[in-house]
């Protein structure tokens, strides 16, 4: 007769049986434990479905890192939680304790009781807003708070791993929220080298949330799959004998294997029916097995759940509404879920925990199929007024917005009108933390429950914001729509606004200017104004200078709205933003330098308190353009500090590249270099990879300066952005080093293709200042070396005139050197020496060792062997100052042609470091360690022992401590000479710049 099943404890079998069957399995995970704690990092998805036994597996791994220096963070993932971003990550790091009352906020925290805020040090502290409780997450102040989120977590997770190595579970992954997934996607392709170890584990036949993310995790190269299999039927019989203590038949053990599936799970709790059943392992107990195998976990849960007192099975229903959360709020509000009063709740959770339900030490159900399996007892009604009521009482109870709005999102039923904000308020949070992918399914459920036209309008636009990070173009489809139901003009100013800058980042500026300028064009002047006006109109008028600048379809509109318009006083940053575009455009129509030079250094004295930095940049740009070399670099300087200690990757790469444009144009190629490979490692880790260019193309710069054309067509290869030709700034520079590389190479059609087509666009975007792209300096020079100088007199003329209108001396020496190409005799050698004394004044090097030469060349040509030789020699120098390979490597044929000779070539170890490494090497002769190295560069610790290694290896070194000696040697590289009748040239007597 079987017992009364009310009365029946139940041990946990699955944790109580040893694992068995699994030899396989252990033995990778044990392999990818061994590769973590040797410093190779490694990730691994244990797969298979509910009940297969990949948690036990888990459990295995963390069981023998506990014998290790290892530090495991562990959790485990909840339906009821998949949409709060960074969910996962805060009960990760909850063990730490670095998210408590005393973290701080972003700027660092107070050291807790266990001496871990070191943890957060330097750029680690960006990870406070995914670690805070909800009530302490700081206000974003209006950025975008996902990149700097990432990187914290990144540099948390580094920290950790400085006492040993990291090992990471996330179970029931296919639950987890996709920040997290983000993160850990983020951390794994920058964790080469580092001592890690994810372990994912995943049901199958659950389609989470967050799939695609989970996706392309998996595609990373460190991350195996391990799909768990079912237990064997040797295996089979192996527990069985375990749990019902007798030798098993071979018929009992087919049949428990085949009605199970080899599944652990409803194998275990089979046996275990069988065992509370008296059900013997024999031939007899085969019948009896089948009918109970047919639905084992039901069969081993339900009836006794069912023979249990009300109150027990309300509080297991209200358990399962709760999920994941039950744990965190604790047994009162159970009780309130449940109905019951509190004692009666304490009494039903050891109730429950007798019958294997809830596991051990806490309140959750011990796995998620025997949650599913209770809630499936019930009417989806009956589930949905338990989460409502759920949803209220944790609101009711001060829980944070984002515990209440995950019950919110698993309603069917639009939410009701308390709802709303809570899921606003969640959204906000969420958008604090850096989750914008949360706060849009708080903000959807908001705009699907708004019934009222103005507030779907309001909810639009607050959808689209964090929309804009996600889905821009979806975004834009809400902006149109809120726009066509805003009647008032002052009301569209900010959704306007914000539709502009989304519309930037999908290439859209077209009708982004249009509804820019038609809101300007509206708006009320006179004695229409009101307070305010004049902010909203400056905001306007900014967001349409920073928008249509970008493409060639829109700056005529942008030229025309500054002609009319004032420069402002630059008192707000909309102000200042103006101010800097009006500098940089002015400089790219050619105005006199000196105005231009006046706009950028207003920008600059009134501040760069803008949230981008663009006012600040475009200054910088126009002042480097005027040969204001100095103040431009302080403002890049300046911008890059800044950019670094807000973790702002985009901009940081987007003014390296920029920087680096400014240190090639003074001929400083090895500083060009390393800006743009920094920049070029900081974009290829990233999403937005393919919009960033200027790194790419700057890199070719200087390889085709260091006489490298295939590493400089390699660098052009990757250059890959959507409807690139029609931009305003970059693709002029594209063409122009590609016509370099052809002229490099030696082919002359296709370098003078590229200039022409340089040319038309550079026209197009309406850019007529010479010195922006000086691609007529080199047509003229291929022309002449075609033997057809007259074919590019007229373009030249053209240049020098606007070049005087420029008014500076780079300008006015490119136009002295290419009529001088142009000419022969003595008018070339007048014009080319006038070339060389100008350049010598202005701050671009590099063109000024072309001019020498260039004058070097004419000599030859009126019979001044002596005179060609000596410029020759300083054209060697000057080149060899700057590391152009190329210019040295010419001037130095010619100057053995022309007599002279070279007696040998000085090369120094330091000139064969690479950008990237030589900037590694000084910031580590300078005192800085690897990490921090690191997070100055936006790299990885690795890359940074990579490069070190490296120069190590060159410059034939063995410690940091050497560097300053080797780095400050004052030897040069690159070909020198001197001849005989050149008594006054002392050999090595050019110093590297």
């Amino acid at each position: 007769m079987v017992a009364d099943r009310s009365e029946i404890t139940v041990p946990p079998l699955n944790d109580a049986l040893p694992l068995v069957g699994r030899s396989t399995e252990l033995s990778a995970l044990s392999a990818l434990v061994d590769a973590a704690i040797a410093g190779q990092a490694r990730a691994a998805l244990i797969r298979g479905p509910a009940g297969i036994g990949k948690t036990r597996l888990v459990n295995a791994v963390v069981e023998a890192a506990a014998g290790t220096p290892a530090t495991v963070l562990r959790t485990t993932c909840y339906e009821v939680t998949s949409g709060v971003g960074y969910g996962a990550v805060r009960a990760l790091f909850a063990p730490l304790g670095l998210g408590g009352d005393r973290a701080g906020g972003p700027s660092g925290g107070d050291r807790d009781a266990g001496g871990r805020a070191h943890l957060l040090d330097a750029g680690a502290k960006w990870a406070l807003p995914a670690l805070l409780p909800e009530a302490q997450v700081p206000d974003s102040g209006g950025r975008d708070a996902s990149y700097p989120v990432l990187h914290g977590l990144y540099w948390l997770a580094v920290n950790v791993m400085s006492t040993g190595p990291l090992v990471i579970v996330v179970d029931d992954v296919h639950w987890c929220d996709e920040r997290t997934l983000r993160w850990l996607d983020f951390l794994l392709r920058r964790a080469d080298g580092l001592p890690l170890l994810v372990l994912l584990a995943q049901r199958t036949g659950t389609a989470g949330p967050n799939s695609a993310v989970l996706a392309e995790i998996l595609a990373q190269p460190s991350c195996e799959i391990l799909d768990v299999r079912p237990l064997a039927e040797r295996d089979v019989a192996d527990l069985a004998a375990l749990v019902l203590r007798a030798p098993v038949d071979p018929e009992f053990q087919r049949c428990c294997a085949e009605v199970t599936a080899g599944n652990p799970l409803l194998l275990t709790r089979l046996l275990g029916e069988l065992s509370w059943e008296g059900v013997r392992p024999t031939a007899a107990g085969v019948r009896r097995a089948a009918e109970v195998g047919r639905n084992a976990l039901a069969a081993s849960v339900l009836p006794r759940l069912a023979g249990q007192p009300d109150h027990v099975q309300a509080v297991a229903r209200a358990a399962a509404v709760l999920g994941g959360a039950v744990d965190q709020v604790g047994t009162d509000l159970l009780a309130a879920l449940a109905g019951v009063p509190p004692q009666l709740a304490t009494s039903a959770v050891r109730a429950l925990r007798q019958l294997a339900l809830i596991a051990p030490g806490q309140i959750d159900f011990e796995h998620d199929a025997l949650r599913s399996l209770v809630l499936a007892e019930h009417s989806p009604d009956e589930v949905e007024r338990l989460r409502v009521r759920a949803a209220r009482l944790l609101n009711d109870a001060g829980r944070p917005a984002e515990e209440v709005a995950n019950q919110l999102l698993l309603l069917s039923q639009p939410p009701q009108p308390w709802m709303l904000g809570v899921l606003r308020d969640a959204a906000l949070r969420a958008e604090h933390r850096g989750a914008p992918e949360a706060a849009v399914r708080y903000l959807s459920r908001v705009l699907d429950a708004s019934q009222d036209p103005a507030e779907q309008t309001r909810a639009r636009v607050e959808l689209a914001r964090p929309l804009a990070l996600t889905d821009p173009f979806a975004a834009l489809g809400h902006l149109r729509q809120a726009l066509a139901d805003l009647p008032d003009v002052r009301a569209r100013v900010p959704v306007v606004v914000r539709f502009a800058l989304t519309a930037l980042a999908t290439q859209r500026a077209l009708e982004a200017v249009g509804l820019l300028t038609a809101a300007l064009d509206e708006f009320p002047t006179g004695p229409d104004s009101q307070p305010g006006d004049q902010d909203l109109r400056a905001l306007l008028e900014a967001t349409l200078v920073l928008v249509g600048s970008d493409e060639k379809s829109t700056i005529g509109t942008v030229r025309e709205w500054l002609r009319r318009l004032p420069p402002p006083a630059g008192n707000s940053p909309a102000e200042r933003q103006i101010l800097g575009m009006t500098a940089v455009l002015s400089a790219a129509g050619c105005s006199p330098a000196s105005e231009v030079v006046e706009l950028a250094n207003r920008t600059l004295r009134a501040g760069t308190a803008n949230p981008s930095g663009w006012a600040a940049a475009s200054a910088a740009l126009a002042l480097q353009l005027a040969d204001e070399v100095t103040p431009a670099l302080a403002a890049f300087d300046r911008l890059l500090v800044d950019s670094r200690e807000q973790a702002a990757a985009w901009m940081h790469c987007v003014l390296l590249a920029s920087r680096g444009v400014l240190q090639y144009g003074i001929g400083d190629i090895a500083e060009a270099a390393a800006d743009a490979q920094t920049a070029v490692h900081i974009a290829e880790q990233e999403i937005w990879r393919r919009s960033a260019t200027m790194p790419f193309i700057v890199l070719a710069y200087t390889l085709v300066e260091r006489d490298d054309p295939d590493r400089a067509e390699a660098a052009l290869a990757r250059v890959d952005r959507p409807r690139f030709d029609e931009f305003v700034w970059e693709w002029h520079y594209f063409l122009h080093v590609n016509a370099r590389l052809r002229w490099l190479r030696g082919d002359l059609d296709g370098a003078l293709e590229h200039l022409l087509r340089c040319q038309r666009s550079l026209a197009e975007a309406e850019i007529t200042n010479p010195v922006f792209v000086p691609w007529w300096v080199d047509a003229a020079c291929i022309h002449a070396q075609q033997g057809h100088p007259e074919r590019a007199v007229e373009l030249v003329d053209q240049a020098r005139d606007l070049a005087r209108q420029w008014g500076t001396p780079r300008g006015e020496g490119l136009g002295l050197l290419a009529a001088g190409v142009l000419s022969g005799g003595a008018r070339a050698v007048d014009l080319l020496e006038q070339a060389v004394e100008v350049l010598a004044r202005s701050p671009a090097r590099l063109d000024h060792a072309h001019a020498h030469y260039r004058l070097g060349r004419a000599l030859l040509d009126v019979d001044d062997a002596r005179g060609a030789r000596r410029q020759f020699r300083q054209a060697v120098d000057l080149a060899a100052r700057c590391g152009s390979q190329a210019i040295s490597r010419v001037a130095s044929n010619q100057l053995v042609a022309a007599g002279g000779r070279l007696h040998r070539e000085i090369r120094t170890t330091v000139d064969t470091l690479t950008g990237a490494e030589h900037r590694v090497a000084a910031l580590a002769a300078g005192g800085a360690s690897n990490r921090e190295i690191a997070e100055a560069l936006f790299v990885t610790v690795r890359t940074v022992e990579v490069h070190l290694t490296n120069v190590y290896r060159k410059l034939g070194v063995t410690r940091r401590t050497e560097l300053p000696a080797v780095l400050g040697n004052t030897s040069t590289t690159g070909a020198h000479s001197r001849s005989d009748d050149e008594s006054g040239f002392r050999e090595g007597g050019w110093r590297r710049a």
